[in-house]
């Protein structure tokens, strides 16, 4: 195992952090009196080698995040450690039997049927969740526009994309990135997990706009990792992710709304989009995009 660069550190916000009750559950108890018979008593550990344990784990563990954080200033690296850790920590006891407030209860979602709205201007793609279900409806339409250059665009709306599958969103994304039209991304502070890396990706590959308000800040999955009889749970980016952030995305236009059409609302009519203010103001900007769309000159004669 090579050095850790930045175990000896310690800041005060580690220091508070590790202070919690929670590390100090499994101290060994006083003796009970002086007379009592003579015993071994294991010294509890330090704070910094809580540290340096919680950080060979993850090392051993969780390598794509730690070859993240060897990247970082020392400070840096723990300070973002900590926040990374936010999830929280719970006794060994307690993960054992499956209790954590962080897992999301998966639920059945059904694949939604791409729409073209606006005199069949756009396609619009809806996915409450990013599944092996849903995504394959996505790709079919996504591959169907793909070669069309006079389209003007594809709207995702992962406004409630929060449960899926990882494995779900590189296919998708491939699709996406054939497109030769603009891209629309519609995000809230639901957009989370699976959502949250596909909306990410197409920022990323496809030049997404993205237009909602912050997401959740849970991009990666989660992996139980067991330090000192507490179980952390560490963000694990998949190496082809590795220049993703974990942290929440900020949308490139913050448009704040509670409203949202319903789906069948929509398919019935495709055309009448003030009911739901951030999907508009997506048709809007596609819209003048393709108003200003440059145009190709003509070959030679």
């Amino acid at each position: 195992m090579k050095p850790l660069p930045f175990a000896p550190a310690v800041c005060l916000p580690v220091l508070l952090f590790l202070s919690a009750p929670v590390f100090a559950q499994d101290a060994p108890d006083a003796p009970a009196a002086q007379d009592a018979p003579e015993r071994r008593v294991i010294p509890p550990l330090t704070l910094e080698e809580r540290i340096v344990d919680l950080i060979e784990a993850i090392q051993d563990e969780a390598p794509e995040t730690y070859r993240r954080m060897a990247e970082l200033p020392r400070e840096e690296a723990l300070a973002r450690v900590m926040r990374a850790l936010d999830s929280g920590a719970i006794p060994a006891s307690e993960a054992a039997k499956g209790k954590s407030a962080t897992v999301v209860q998966g639920i059945d979602v059904k694949p939604l049927p791409a729409l073209e709205l606006t005199g069949k201007k756009f396609l619009y793609l809806r996915l409450d969740g990013v599944t092996a279900g849903t995504a394959p409806e996505a790709v079919k339409a996504l591959d169907g526009r793909g070669g069309n250059a006079d389209a003007s665009g594809v709207i995702f709306d992962l406004r409630n994309a929060f449960y899926g599958d990882y494995s779900a969103v590189e296919p998708l994304a491939e699709s996406a990135r054939k497109l030769k039209c603009p891209v629309m991304a519609l995000v809230s502070g639901k957009t989370a997990g699976v959502g949250e890396l596909l909306a990410a990706v197409l920022r990323r590959d496809c030049g997404a706009v993205l237009i909602g308000t912050e997401t959740a800040g849970s991009v990666f999955p989660a992996k139980r990792i067991y330090v000192n009889g507490v179980a952390w749970f560490v963000p694990d980016p998949p190496a082809q992710y590795s220049g993703i952030s974990p942290y929440a995305l900020k949308p490139d236009l913050e448009k704040s709304s509670e409203a949202r059409l319903d789906y069948d609302q929509l398919k019935e009519s495709p055309d009448k989009l003030d009911g739901d203010p951030v999907l508009r103001l997506a048709a809007d900007l596609l819209t003048m995009k393709a108003a200003v769309r440059p145009v190709e000159p003509s070959p030679a004669q």
